[in-house]
């Protein structure tokens, strides 16, 4: 395991945004000439501009870095897609309000309040049936988690004082940030350090109420969930921040490849996070561990977690089979041992 296991399942539904309506739509090499006809295509299906995260809003994002360019898509395909995005779009009408009160009423471990982000998502809902916000799904589960934070902060005290927390309130944090996230918090994580200090004096307590340990957990959680925010590669290519496709591992790929596909609802592109993160492992699985690579690696993953990655990591094993390899002159790889 690395530090990704925590990032895989909301890396590749943010990845997946990238592609999301694009089907065969090759959007790396498109032009200008073709993101305008995608783009005339979708406004005219929808009767209305087509918002930011739609195929031909994306389209044109993608043709300004190479307007010259032309991935010689047939007319009638470009129609087509965009026909496609446009009921994509249609349909996120219906489950915008739906998912941001679901996501905040999680987030907080109660239903929002009046003045939430749900409440008045609801009441513009009632206004305006037809409308919709457009926004992909993990920027409505951000911006829910974010207004949630904001409600918590009138509800709690300050501080976490970690030196003095004991296993029960290290429990209702951990499982507080994992409501609010919709997966476990990964290490560096308010509630993982929580847990790792609490081992150290289980039967304590720190006397904090229940409501601020639910304020610090959902403030952690949008922290970590504003750090996840794609950034861009030496090679100009979107990979979310918080996953290191250079210490993926295979079953951390695999999971990436299936909640990928599973959200497009065909195979990720190449260009991809999925097919980024599969290289790697690929090429891992034929280089022998040397103490150079296994450094590199145990480096990687000390940056992102903040402290020497724990035996049974990726870092770990890499470390063990360098070591071996060393005293025998043997040739193992970290493919040998599904890694």
């Amino acid at each position: 395991m690395s530090h990704n296991a925590g990032s895989v399942m909301f890396a590749a539904h943010q990845d997946a945004t990238r592609f999301a309506g694009a089907g065969h739509v090759d959007l790396k090499n498109i032009g200008e000439a073709e993101a305008r006809k995608l783009m005339s295509a979708e406004h005219k299906a929808l009767g209305y501009r087509p918002p930011p995260g739609s195929l031909a809003a994306t389209a044109q994002a993608e043709a300004a870095k190479h307007p010259d360019a032309s991935a010689d898509i047939p007319e009638q395909a470009l129609e087509q897609a965009a026909i496609e995005d446009a009921t994509r779009i249609q349909s996120l009408k219906s489950i915008d309000v739906d998912q941001i009160e679901s996501e905040e009423h999680r987030a907080l471990g109660y239903r929002p309040p009046p003045g939430s982000l749900a409440s008045q998502a609801q009441a513009a809902s009632a206004k305006h049936p037809d409308a919709s916000s457009g926004l992909p799904s993990h920027e409505l589960k951000r911006a829910a988690i974010e207004d949630a934070a904001q409600i918590a902060k009138l509800e709690g005290e300050r501080g976490v004082p970690l030196s003095q927390v004991g296993i029960a309130e290290a429990s209702k944090l951990m499982s507080g940030e994992h409501k609010a996230l919709g997966y476990r918090p990964p290490p560096g994580s308010l509630a993982a350090k929580a847990q790792a200090a609490a081992t150290n004096h289980p039967d304590a307590s720190a006397g904090i109420e229940t409501a601020a340990l639910t304020k610090a957990a959902v403030e952690d959680a949008r922290a970590i969930e504003t750090r996840r925010q794609e950034t861009v590669d030496a090679n100009g290519t979107a990979v979310p921040a918080d996953v290191n496709v250079n210490t993926t591992t295979a079953d951390e790929a695999h999971a990436l490849q299936s909640e990928e596909h599973k959200t497009l609802g065909y195979r990720p592109p190449t260009g991809s996070l999925t097919a980024q993160a599969q290289s790697g492992v690929d090429k891992r699985a034929q280089e022998p561990v040397t103490k150079e690579l296994a450094a590199e690696i145990q480096g990687q993953e000390h940056k992102a977690v903040g402290h020497l990655p724990e035996s049974g990591s990726l870092a770990a094993t890499a470390q063990s089979l360098a070591d071996k390899n060393a005293n025998d002159g043997g040739d193992r790889t970290l493919g040998d041992v599904g890694l």
